[in-house]
């Protein structure tokens, strides 16, 4: 999708030269310094604390009075850092506009739409109530939405998460700015909407010549549609260029790092995943975090590979199929679903069905793979599997046993077996609980252990997931996001389920995090022999894991079967949809 259109020879539109944003004495952004060309798109890539959304914000001055901004903010020569409000009101939606991560904070509740875009034309605009009321109908249509003039007395309410952040593209557009900054514009959306919607914004960006700065964690986005990116840690810049450039051949040790450990479709599944610490220490030997944020460290000539093993290497050089996991088809069932269908009420009469008809089974040993889209139902599945929800009809059969039949003592007696690993690491620990008391908790209720024995074994299992045994003295705020979910993986373990239900566990981390936590589920069901649902909207990711891998649309399984066929040969128009509507980064031409 990416094109090289800017102009070479043009002189810069925005121009951030040693850049720094501090909150009290905490430094956000350190000395950065990159530029903007007109009818460009640079893509400003980093994990959470980089300091790029802070970089953002600071060109348009939206930090609040207690930011301190220091060095140099240019747009087309004229300098912003410092400038008064009254000159950044003239610049704001004006020549510089914003489409914020999250549209529903974003647009005010109690004001239609159209409302909205026709205030945002009439500040920057002579205009009349109808003719501010014709631009905001003119630029929904413009921006893909049906039936403009109808939507547009709408609510935001009444759009849904694509048709919101689609909104805001048109509130960025109204006044044909020069330049936009979209932060995460896309990241709470499905992968089909996600690709729609910058699909738009790309066609958008080249119909009118702007200029963008996307900020994203996202290196398959940054990808395939950035001309040039540019990576921030720790507040600094530490590499920038043109994307195949940064992306093929990082000079940066964290930016060779951090490519390499997002997982990708040119992958062979099923390897560990290089983790960023792994990798930087495989280049640099041991380097500490300040260290790694100067922009003038090199990766050393003739240093090791970095990248994943091919999806094209030789069989026995990769991991067996087998080795993800036995499928039900070669023996016993542990786990199977028969026509499962789940519904919901709504109102006093009327019901909504969540699931229908979804049957599949799931050997000992195994990962199945559970994908779709937000709605589709693959949690309400879950909250079924855990008994935490009563199906209309079907069954749930866990060796041989319906589950669904189990009244309260039945199902205290199956807590032990299926657990769960939460998709929010942060909303799912107590934070005023701490971290042994939360993973010794299911040992209280279960087992006759006592405190020194239950202590010992919160001991153990922090060590299984790779944290110091010592934290179980710490409450949950002391811990990364990384580390929360590694605490409610050895919850989740503690009881020694036989099936462990692993319910988007990674969607709320960042890159590096994601293949920390994803190498230790593999290597906790190969070692335990644990059978795994793994519920994901990512393909990217569900491949990586699986063995096999069930489709989920609208409450149905629109298509099953094994990983391969799945990713290789979809029989559904849908499957091929989401896999056409992917960001995976390219492996093809990769610096080793």
């Amino acid at each position: 999708m990416a094109q090289h259109h800017a102009a070479p020879a043009a002189p810069p539109l925005l121009r951030i030269s040693g850049l720094g944003v501090a909150f009290g004495g905490t430094a956000a952004v350190r000395d950065a310094s990159w530029e903007v060309r007109p009818g460009e798109i640079v893509g400003l890539v980093g994990e959470s604390g980089s300091g790029k959304s802070a970089t953002g914000l600071a060109v348009l001055g939206l930090h609040g009075p207690h930011a301190r901004v220091t060095g140099s903010i240019r747009l087309d020569g004229r300098e912003l850092a410092g400038a008064d409000e009254k000159t950044l009101r003239g610049i704001r939606g004006r020549r510089v506009a914003m489409i914020f991560q999250d549209a529903l904070d974003a647009l005010n509740p109690y004001r239609t739409v159209g409302a909205q875009l026709a205030e945002a034309y009439r500040l920057h605009h002579d205009a009349g109530r109808a003719a501010a009321r014709e631009r905001a109908v003119e630029l929904l249509e413009r921006v893909g939405i049906d039936r403009p003039a109808q939507r547009a007395r709408e609510y935001p309410h009444q759009f849904s998460g694509g048709m919101r952040q689609r909104v805001m593209i048109a509130l960025a557009l109204v006044n044909e700015p020069e330049l936009i900054i979209a932060d995460e514009p896309t990241t709470a959306l499905d992968a089909t909407v996600q690709a729609q919607v910058l699909g738009q914004l790309v066609r958008l960006q080249r119909e009118t010549g702007i200029a963008v700065v996307l900020i994203t964690h996202d290196f398959g986005v940054i990808e395939q549609v950035c001309d040039r990116v540019v990576v921030m840690y720790r507040g600094r810049v530490v590499e920038q260029g043109p994307t195949r450039r940064v992306l093929g051949g990082a000079v940066h040790p964290y930016t060779r790092a951090l490519v390499a450990s997002v997982p990708s479709m040119d992958d062979a599944p099923g390897r560990p995943l290089p983790t960023v610490p792994e990798v930087i220490g495989r280049l640099m030997g041991e380097v500490d975090e300040e260290r790694l944020a100067d922009p003038a460290l090199r990766v050393p000539e003739g240093a090791p590979r970095t990248a994943p093993e091919p999806a094209d290497e030789p069989a026995d050089a990769a991991e067996p199929a087998a080795a993800a996991g036995g499928t039900a088809a070669e023996g016993g069932a542990l786990l199977s679903v028969r026509d499962l269908t789940v519904t919901y009420p709504v109102g006093l009469r009327r019901s909504h069905t969540a699931v229908r008809g979804v049957s599949f089974d799931i050997a000992p040993g195994e990962t199945f793979g559970l994908v779709g889209e937000s709605g589709s139902g693959k949690s309400t599945v879950s909250r079924v599997l855990l008994g935490l929800k009563q199906p209309a009809a079907g069954q749930v059969l866990l060796d041989g046993e319906d589950i669904t039949r189990l009244g309260r003592r039945g199902r205290r007696r199956l807590a032990p077996r299926v657990q769960m690993v939460f998709q929010d690491p942060y909303g799912s620990l107590n934070p005023d609980r701490r971290v042994g008391d939360t993973v010794g908790a299911g040992l209280a209720l279960h087992t006759g252990l006592g405190r020194a024995e239950r202590r010992a074994r919160v001991a153990d299992l922090l060590t299984e997931v790779g944290l110091d045994p010592a934290l179980a003295d710490a409450y949950p705020g002391r811990l990364s996001g990384g580390m929360r979910q590694r605490v409610g993986i050895a919850r989740a373990l503690a009881l020694e389920p036989a099936l462990l239900i692993a319910d988007e566990p990674v969607s709320a981390l960042d890159v590096s995090v994601q293949a920390q936590v994803l190498n230790l589920l593999s290597d906790l069901r190969r070692r335990r022999g644990l059978a795994m649902l793994f519920v994901s909207h990512d393909l990217t990711v569900v491949r990586h894991m699986s063995s096999r891998i069930a489709v989920m649309r609208a409450g149905e399984i629109v298509e099953a079967g094994d990983r391969d066929q799945i990713m290789e040969s979809p029989a559904s128009d849908y499957t091929r949809a989401l896999l056409d509507a992917g960001y995976s980064i390219s492996r093809a031409g990769r610096a080793a």
